[in-house]
This record gives structure tokens, sequence and C-alpha cells, in this order.
């Protein structure tokens, strides 16, 4: 209502009323539908940005954590909105599915590339704060010995 400038919004059920000036109620009526579908609006991010990653969905457990922990963290530090595409049960772990990511356009970049670190080395320091990760030459006679 404030960032739209309607005089007001009343919702009676499933009904919503929009009153106030042609232009102020279309952009309500945007924002509201945004909500419904998306679960945000472009309107609450200065500098809107939304973008998609396409992730294996076999990465999605990784990306949200236990009991939404991960995707939490990310949410609220980076104040994006992130939004998991639906994976029928019994699909292909290979099968990629869609992660949106909605909110001002620096914080989208910043939690795209924690998403992509995350899928990558299993941390970030965002939601995994002192974890490392290096990579190592090794001689292939050594191989056998790490592979088993």
């Amino acid at each position: 209502q404030e960032k739209t400038g309607v005089t007001r919004i009343d919702t009676a059920g499933s009904i919503f009323t929009i009153t106030g000036e042609p232009k102020a109620v279309s952009d309500a009526e945007t924002a509201i539908k945004e909500m419904i579908e998306k679960g945000y609006c472009s309107m609450m991010f200065e500098g809107f940005s939304e973008n998609i990653i396409n992730v294996h969905t076999s990465s999605f457990p990784d990306l949200i954590g236990k009991q939404g922990a991960i995707v939490r963290k990310i949410k609220e530090e980076l104040n994006v909105e992130i939004n998991f595409q639906d994976v029928p049960k019994g699909s292909a772990p290979t099968k990629k599915g869609k992660v949106t990511l909605a909110g001002k356009d620096t914080d989208v970049e910043k939690a795209k590339a924690v998403i992509n670190n995350i899928i990558m080395y299993c941390h970030d320091d965002l939601t995994h704060p002192g974890f490392t990760h290096a990579e190592l030459d090794i001689e292939p006679w050594a191989y056998r010995y790490l592979i088993g």
C-alpha cells in the first residue's frame, strides 16, 4: 500500500478491493498478483533483479540444509528471496531444477555466488564459516591409494 500510493486495500476472504488513483491501483494489483504467484514482488526491493539458476535436483538438499537452515541463512544475510522448483518424487537425480533468486541486483549476484560455491565445494563462508577446501596435485602412481 505504501509503495504503490493506493488509498486503501481491503480483503474479504480471497477478494481484494483496491482504492486509489488508476495508476496506483494497477501497480498494487500487479504487486498482489506477483505475491500470490511468486511469493515476492519487485516493489519489495530497490534495484530489483531476478535470476534463475539451473541446478541438479540432487543438490537441492545441500542448498536447503537441515530444517531449511542454509537457505534461511542466505535469505536473511543477503535479503533475497529464494524459490526452488517443485520436483516430483522419484525423479532422476541428474534432472535439473530451477532455483529462482530475487532481490536487489547486487544481493542476487552474491546469493548466486554462494549457491554456486555450495554446489561446487559443499560450503561457502556465509553459510559455513571457518570451512575451507584445498586442491592437491597427486602423482598418478598414488591414485590407487586414494581410490582404494
